[in-house]
């Protein structure tokens, strides 16, 4: 257990440039928000490779901690349903609402498992909550419209990009006590 918490702690900028990438997709879409659907679609796409491959890296990393194979699957799953979003933009839009809000679901409880790996974890705890808030939003009323998906999972990158920046700093510090 505390080689995993070393190793997530080393590994803090993959937190800083997951969340720097979601808040920058989040003010993309608040920006232009009528790029419609299929934009959405493909660029959540795009999120959702990268994401998978942050994620199936920092499993990788800690391959010899128990619980990693629940990262590597989640990693899995990201890739692959990002491959598929991005190349079939007619499934992924009829399918968008249930994919996106199951995707921060799961983001949500990804931030409440590291919230060991920090000192004061209030703010993870914090984030994970609000990104499963925006989940179950986004999951239990899908008829608010497109445009209102949009806004939402706007929204909802922020946060999490929020959180993921406020982890990385929080791990880096933590980083920085034990190089010296």
């Amino acid at each position: 257990m505390e080689t995993g918490i070393v190793n997530t702690i080393k590994h803090w900028w993959l937190f800083l440039l997951r969340g720097i990438g979601f808040i920058l997709v989040g003010v993309y879409m608040l920006k232009a928000p009528l790029t419609g659907y299929a934009a959405l679609s493909f660029i959540f796409g795009l999120v959702m490779i990268i994401a998978g491959l942050f994620e199936l890296f920092h499993s990788y990393a800690n391959r010899y901690i128990a619980g990693q194979v629940y990262r590597f699957y989640i990693g899995f799953i990201d890739l692959a349903l990002g491959i598929i979003l991005v190349t079939h933009l007619v499934i992924s839009m009829a399918l968008l609402p249930i994919i996106l809000g199951v995707w921060f679901l799961f983001r949500g409880i990804s931030l409440f498992s590291f919230a060991s790996s920090v000192r004061n974890p209030i703010v993870v705890y914090l984030g994970g909550g609000l990104t499963i808030l925006f989940a179950l939003l986004i999951i239990v009323n899908p008829a608010f419209g497109a445009m209102t998906i949009v806004i939402w999972t706007a929204f909802a990158f922020v946060v999490t990009g929020i959180f993921n920046v406020l982890l990385a700093f929080r791990l880096k510090t933590a980083n920085d006590l034990l190089a010296n």
